[in-house]
């Protein structure tokens, strides 16, 4: 028999329904949507392995529900976090005792989305836009970052917007939730300048995290919602900023003829909401901002310098400065 860690994130197409069995109601429960995107996969890895580190007890380590669109996208989560093995000439996913997948392919099958967070403690919705970066080379750009654009594919956008508020709605009715942390953008503060919005893609961009935020806020649900600067697919480990009210998009673009919003890494996002998860109590109800610092860059990935900082970092202090200060 061999065995494979993935070493890669693959995007797999919807083609089918999975139906599982959900594990028993428990605190200790986290449901993931988008789970089988980017950044819904660095969120699952990243949860587990900050409780393990911070020695949490066997018993009480989360468990990890990933929702999905389909089997293949089920697939491609179990393959790419727990790796694959070969035997009999087949290649089959290597179990993770602490990952369940739960396929809703159709979501407007309330009663399937409600029960796919039922026994769930604690839920991270991921507003499942495709909105992708563009990179251009500027070797004249000072700070050696390039420029970018950012794409929005319409169709699908408004398509997942719907299943995102979809998904606001079925979170609303479990009777197991105790918070709920959104992955929202930039750009969406009341009297955010045109300059702003358009840097984070523009209101094709923006009408579907702004209806979710909304949607959220009435539900009736504890949470806390991140709105994230542009995404990119680079390592993690970068040290962070924190704001509210698009502060840190708004001087970002003042202080910089590039035009080009604040940026971090999903794998930093992960980071930062996994955080707000764990000390959701001192941020309940709370709106923030969060980019990498403006000192550190695309090229400072990776740099004995940022993973210290990162490392020294206390995430609870640049919160509470970024939300007091800016």
């Amino acid at each position: 028999m061999m065995m494979f860690r993935a070493a890669a994130f693959v995007v797999l197409f919807p083609t089918m329904v999975l139906s599982l069995a959900l594990a028993p109601p428990g605190n200790n429960i986290i449901a993931i949507t988008h789970a089988a995107g980017r950044m819904g996969k660095a969120l699952a890895l990243h949860i587990r392995e900050d409780a393990v580190l911070s020695g949490t007890p066997l018993e009480e380590l989360p468990k990890i529900r990933a929702i999905v669109r389909s089997e293949s996208e089920a697939m491609a989560v179990k393959c790419d976090l727990g790796g694959v093995k070969m035997e009999g000439g087949k290649m089959t996913p290597i179990p993770l005792s602490w990952l369940e997948t739960v396929v809703v392919e159709d979501c407007e099958n309330m009663e399937m989305l409600q029960s796919a967070f039922e026994g769930s403690g604690c839920a991270i919705l991921c507003d499942a836009s495709h909105n992708e970066i563009i990179w251009k080379d500027d070797t004249n750009n000072k700070d050696g970052e390039g420029t970018c654009s950012i794409s929005v594919p319409m169709a699908e956008n408004n398509a997942l917007s719907k299943r995102l508020l979809a998904e606001i709605e079925a979170a609303s009715s479990c009777t197991t939730l105790r918070h709920v942390v959104l992955r929202s953008s930039m750009g969406l503060s009341l009297g955010v300048s045109e300059e702003a919005a358009k840097s984070m893609g523009g209101e094709a961009a923006l009408a579907g995290p702004r209806e979710a935020e909304k949607a959220l806020i009435a539900s009736g649900l504890d949470y806390t919602i991140i709105r994230l600067g542009a995404l990119t697919d680079d390592g993690g480990n970068v040290p962070l900023i924190f704001g509210v009210k698009d502060s840190i998009l708004e001087k970002r673009l003042d202080s910089t003829t590039s035009q080009r919003p604040p940026i971090l890494s999903r794998a930093d996002a992960a980071r930062a909401c996994t955080f707000l998860l764990k000390e959701r109590s001192a941020f309940k109800g709370l709106i923030i901002d969060c980019a990498w610092h403006p000192k550190y860059g695309r090229s400072s990935v990776g740099s004995e310098e940022a993973v210290n900082a990162a490392g020294r970092q206390d995430l609870n202090k640049a919160i509470q400065d970024g939300m007091f200060v800016m």
